[in-house]
This record gives structure tokens, C-alpha cells and sequence, in this order.
């Protein structure tokens, strides 16, 4: 397959599955909002920040979001009007929280080495979001619109009346088609940028890095490398098992999946409806160092253990 065949079924596949993602995971944000919203947010808003961090971190965890899919729950977090570090630390953890990461040391090491990936990710997660948070990196955020669209019910005082499921499941389909719409463009560009700088994970590549680089530099520049390129959920597995095959050590293969599975140039494209330009600078500087951290550790104990 040529380049160009290469690039036009890269932008087919991913940018539908992107779309259609994109739509559903900001559907059942627009849905969950509706019946949970107000209470989630009155919970997290009694909690410090320290502790709306853990309950984001945990939130991450379990779910198997890419880096671009984070970005629809994040706006909803935001408009929300969530904690900003909260809502940071939910955008680190749920790609940098990896479950593919986490099979393969499963698999391939020890359920020690599972283990500790899992502590070392969360804390990072939860360090990140609490960091900026006091350093005041909010003041970069763009303005959201008002929590509610148009055809909300909006009640002042008193419990929600109920309404119907088929009311809300189409109230939540408008917001997110609208939330789609609006983010189309910005996904276009991402989509069309990921295709040209990924066609495919260039794994001989990374593996001649291992003779250029040395072994402790070579984390640092996995974690580097990783930052363009667009991983999902599904492909962190078998390019985990196969870089390690053909000899990268499991921490240079756990920094480049950390950070490529972390973020992306389509989620940054995405994010500059969100984010201003310092405050994506320091999403990706949160990313290479929780991805450096996680394959430093790792690497250690794998020589140790």
C-alpha cells in the first residue's frame, strides 16, 4: 500500500471511528448530566481538591478513553463549572491510566510490575491536576458556554421533576450533535495532520533508536517521540507485544505508549478550543513527564525485581 492509500485509509477509518466516538462518549456525558449532573457536582464541590482529584484520577482509570475522546467529558467537566484541577487530572489519567499498558505487564512481566504501574500512574495523575491547579494554569482556560443548551429543564430551588428517558436520550443527542458540529473542523484538521505524521507506528525506527540512544536517555526520548502520534485503546497492545519481541526494553515501550496513547496532534488541535496555548504546552509537559516517570520506574524495577 502506498503512502497516500495509506493516508486515505487512515483519515476513513479513524476519522469515522473518532466522529462516531467522539458522538457517544459526549451523548452519555449530555445524558448523565441530566439525571446526575447537578448532584456529582455539588459532591465534588464539598470536596478538596486533593480529594476531587483522587475521585477524578479513579474516574480515569476506568475508563478506556483515548486521548481524543477525553476531550468531549472534559468540556462537559468544564462547563460543569468542575474544579479545574479535577478536570486535569481526569484528562491525564484516563489515556495515562493505561488498561493496554497494564495486559501486557500482566502478561510479559508481573503482576508486581502491574501493580506498581498502576501506583505510579494515579499519583502522577493526581499530582499533575493538583499542581497546576495551584499554580493557577486556569486562567488559561478558553470561556464555556452555559451548562445547559436550549430545550433543558432548568429548575430554580427544589428536586428536578422527573422527565421522561426518551426526553432526555433527545435533549442529549442535540447537545452532542451540536458538540460534534462545533468540534468538527477542529477534528478535520486532527484527523488530516494525524494521517500525514502517522500512516503507521514506525516500530524499526524506534528500534534503532536503542543502539543510538543511551539506556536511560532512551526513555526520555520515547516519551518525546510518542507525543504526535495517535495510539488507541485497541493498537497499544499488539505494538506494545511487538516492540518488546524485537527487543525494546519494557521501559522505553511503557514511555512511548504512555505518552502516544496520552496525546496526539488531533487532541491538541481538539484542545484549542478548550485550552489556550500555555496551558496545552503544560498538558503536553504533564504527559512526556508521567510517561518518562512510568518507564524510568519501570525499567528500574525490571532490573531489580
Amino acid at each position: 500500500m502506498n503512502t497516500w492509500q495509506t493516508m486515505g485509509s487512515f483519515v476513513v477509518r479513524e476519522g469515522l471511528l473518532l466522529a462516531v466516538l467522539f458522538f457517544l462518549v459526549a451523548f452519555a456525558i449530555a445524558l448523565m448530566q441530566q439525571s446526575l449532573g447537578q448532584r456529582l457536582n455539588n459532591a465534588l464541590g464539598k470536596t478538596s481538591l486533593e480529594l476531587g482529584a483522587v475521585l477524578a484520577a479513579t474516574a480515569g482509570a476506568v475508563t478506556p478513553f483515548c486521548s481524543c475522546s477525553t476531550v468531549p467529558v472534559l468540556a462537559g467537566m468544564l462547563r460543569s463549572q468542575l474544579r479545574f484541577g479535577v478536570c486535569f487530572t481526569f484528562l491525564i489519567a484516563s489515556p495515562v491510566i493505561n488498561e493496554g499498558v497494564l495486559l501486557v505487564l500482566l502478561r510479559q512481566q508481573s503482576s508486581g510490575q502491574a501493580a506498581l504501574f498502576l501506583v505510579t500512574a494515579f499519583a502522577l495523575s493526581v499530582a499533575f491536576g493538583v499542581a497546576l491547579d495551584r499554580l493557577g494554569m486556569a486562567r488559561f482556560l478558553r470561556p464555556q458556554p452555559a451548562p445547559l443548551a436550549a430545550g433543558a429543564v432548568q429548575v430554580e430551588g427544589g428536586p428536578a421533576p422527573t422527565i421522561a428517558l426518551r426526553a432526555r436520550a433527545r435533549f442529549a443527542a442535540r447537545s452532542a450533535w451540536t458538540e460534534l458540529r462545533s468540534s468538527a473542523p477542529y477534528l478535520a484538521v486532527g484527523v488530516a495532520a494525524g494521517a500525514v505524521i502517522y500512516g503507521h507506528v514506525p516500530q524499526e525506527a524506534l528500534l534503532h533508536l536503542r543502539a543510538a540512544v543511551p539506556a536511560w536517555a532512551l526513555i526520555v526520548v520515547m516519551a518525546l517521540v510518542g507525543v504526535p502520534f495517535y495510539v488507541s485503546p485497541a493498537m497499544v497492545v499488539p505494538i506494545a507485544l511487538a516492540l518488546l519481541d524485537k527487543g525494546l526494553g519494557i521501559g522505553p515501550m511503557a514511555a512511548f505508549l504512555v505518552s502516544a496513547a496520552g496525546t496526539s496532534v488531533p487532541e491538541l488541535i481538539l484542545l484549542l478550543r478548550l485550552f489556550r496555548v500555555p496551558l496545552l504546552v503544560w498538558h503536553v509537559v504533564s504527559i512526556v513527564g508521567s510517561a518518562t516517570v512510568i518507564g524510568l520506574v519501570l525499567e528500574f524495577a525490571s532490573r531489580s525485581l
